[in-house]
């Protein structure tokens, strides 16, 4: 789900560092104190019961932007929105059907973008709730929001990215699971088995096969006819995988379905087959067959995260990287405005 890079080179599928569901203990849940944000705490509470994990619920208020010396009543100020902001956390955290032990609130001052990777850095997230959009892009359904690209590009583990215009349902109960026939693909499954069980979620097993196309390379009726039996080899041998997988990977889960489709663009493929399902939930590695390490997620995953309409739940199937302030992650093909504002 990548570009390719020496395989060689790559971590193997024992890397994968939340081979298991246990491996998310710690979630954090970002929140701006819009109704979009707060989108994210049923999701919160999903994964807090479906993993065991303990959440820490982060607010990040702006910097102070006046050029002159902070006053008396800066000051103020400042210690009213920290007041708000801890009221508002306390509110969130006592709406969760969680045990308060397992609940911590954060306030943050600065770039948002900046203090949630530090904030998911200095606790260890392993996994990070956001949603797509934040405050004041109310009825925004296109690309990613600022903030959202920017946390993403600087993400070290696991992300699930909420979309505020989506209806689907907490707990989901369909569940769409893109495999590509690597083991880097696989880990997923583990999380997967503690989702479904939960609400007794049906899964749904996806696997696209590429559609021949005739081009100046792949021409003649001869050629076709070759493409196009070795893409039915293919179907049929993707039937038999996702049929293995399901037996093997899967038996604690009791509704499992399996599907193989050809098309002629995978990633496009992905987002019908998950409108076409009314899948609720679409999960999947940041990583596939080939990879390119260097990166924290994937081109199609990149491209769901930045497309799909429905929430999305990448596991990182790559070890933790450490993320500075003064570091340069690799961006996300998305938008490159500033992350200051959504």
């Amino acid at each position: 789900m990548s570009t390719m890079t020496d395989a060689a080179s790559l971590p193997t599928f024992k890397d994968c560092q939340q081979e298991h569901p246990n491996a998310i203990a710690q979630v954090l849940v970002c929140l701006d104190r819009s109704a979009l944000s707060d989108g994210c705490l049923p999701y919160a509470g999903f994964a807090a019961k479906a993993f065991g994990a303990k959440l820490t619920l982060l607010h990040v208020l702006p910097s102070a932007t006046a050029a002159h010396e902070p006053n008396r009543a800066d000051a103020l100020e400042a210690e009213i929105a920290k007041r708000e902001a801890d009221h508002y956390l306390d509110d969130a955290m006592g709406g969760l059907d969680i045990a308060r032990e397992r609940l911590t609130g954060r306030v943050a001052q600065g770039s948002p973008a900046e203090q949630i990777a530090a904030v998911a850095q200095e606790i260890r997230a392993d996994l990070t709730i956001l949603c797509s959009h934040g405050q004041g892009a109310e009825g925004r359904t296109s690309e990613l929001g600022s903030v959202a690209q920017h946390v993403l590009s600087r993400a070290s583990g696991s992300v699930l990215l909420v979309q505020p215009m989506s209806m689907a349902p907490i707990p989901p109960n369909r569940i769409l699971v893109p495999l590509d026939g690597s083991m880097r693909s696989e880990c997923v499954l583990p999380m997967v088995t503690a989702m479904g069980k939960l609400h007794g979620a049906e899964v749904l097993l996806l696997h696209v096969v590429t559609e021949p196309r005739s081009t100046a390379v792949l021409s003649t009726p001869q050629d076709m006819q070759l493409a196009q039996s070795l893409a039915l080899r293919i179907q049929q041998n993707a039937e038999d995988y996702l049929s293995r997988i399901r037996v093997r990977l899967l038996p604690e889960l009791d509704s499992v379905k399996t599907l193989v489709v050809r098309r002629a663009e995978e990633r496009q493929a992905l987002i019908d087959v998950a409108v076409d399902r009314k899948a609720d939930m679409l999960v999947l590695a940041a990583h596939g067959t080939t990879c390119n390490a260097d990166r924290a997620f994937g081109s199609v995953t990149s491209f769901l995260l930045s497309h799909a309409r429905l929430p999305i739940f990448v596991l990182q199937d790559m070890p933790r990287r450490a993320v500075t302030k003064n570091s340069e992650p690799p961006r996300l093909s998305l938008s490159s405005r500033p992350p200051e504002v959504d």
